[in-house]
């Protein structure tokens, strides 16, 4: 049975018990007040009567009390037992595996994205490695390697395209309406659209994504160890 399943039998189990406890206080509610008002008891009073007469002298006169008291004890304890068991329970923060993580569709994918990129343009390679000991003119000459694999890997499975086609610095008018989502507005901006301004990034969306399928590997090995046996 699941996590959730086990939960909600386990709060079925509380509020049955609760309310079984409460229809067995009402019984014997109703008998000890009988007992209060004057009933006669039996001619040889057995083990229940004796509890009855016992809780009624010892409570008084007060069957309403009595009432109130063993009918609303059950269901407090079974609304904090069911509280107690919906709540989540702070076990400490937990971490998704890498496995976990690749059975989302979006996430497989970027890691699939990923590993194309690393192993046709050596991307992750190049970030993970500290450039601060090289001059500019050794990155310069590695970058170019990688921006040409890279960006040739991209476009092969991503067809990109800009949002605004026209020219970086180009005069833009923003009618009202605009897409937020697609349209980053700054500057000073006040008022209602439309509005006048200048293009600072045309902005980039996929409008086709090609990748090729999994093979039923982990997609979470961006790219495997490599051992050159001697």
């Amino acid at each position: 049975m699941s996590a959730s399943g086990s939960r909600t039998l386990l709060i079925i189990t509380i509020l049955l018990s609760a309310i079984g406890l409460v229809l067995g206080n009402i019984f014997c509610h109703a008998l000890v007040v009988r007992e209060l008002t004057g009933a006669a008891p039996a001619t040889e009073p057995g083990l229940l009567q004796g509890l009855i007469h016992t809780v009624g002298n010892s409570l008084g006169r007060r069957p309403q009390f009595v009432f109130w008291f063993f009918t609303g004890a059950p269901l407090l304890v079974g609304a904090l037992l069911t509280l107690l068991v919906i709540l989540p329970r702070d076990s400490g923060p937990r971490r998704e595996t890498a496995v976990e993580q690749a059975a989302d569709p979006a996430i497989d994918g970027a890691l699939r994205l990923l590993g194309i990129l690393q192993q046709e343009g050596r991307l992750i390679d190049f970030l993970e490695e500290d450039i601060a000991p090289y001059g500019d003119a050794q990155v310069g000459a590695a970058v170019r390697a990688i921006h040409d694999g890279c960006r040739d890997a991209l476009h092969r499975r991503m067809r990109i395209e800009r949002i605004y086609p026209e020219e970086d610095g180009a005069s833009i008018e923003v009618p009202p309406g605009f897409d937020a989502a697609r349209l980053r507005l700054t500057g000073n901006v006040h008022g209602a659209p439309p509005f006048r301004g200048v293009l600072q990034h045309g902005g980039w969306h996929a409008s086709g994504v090609d990748l090729p399928p999994d093979g039923g590997s982990d997609a979470a090995v961006l790219a495997p160890a490599e051992v050159e046996v001697a």
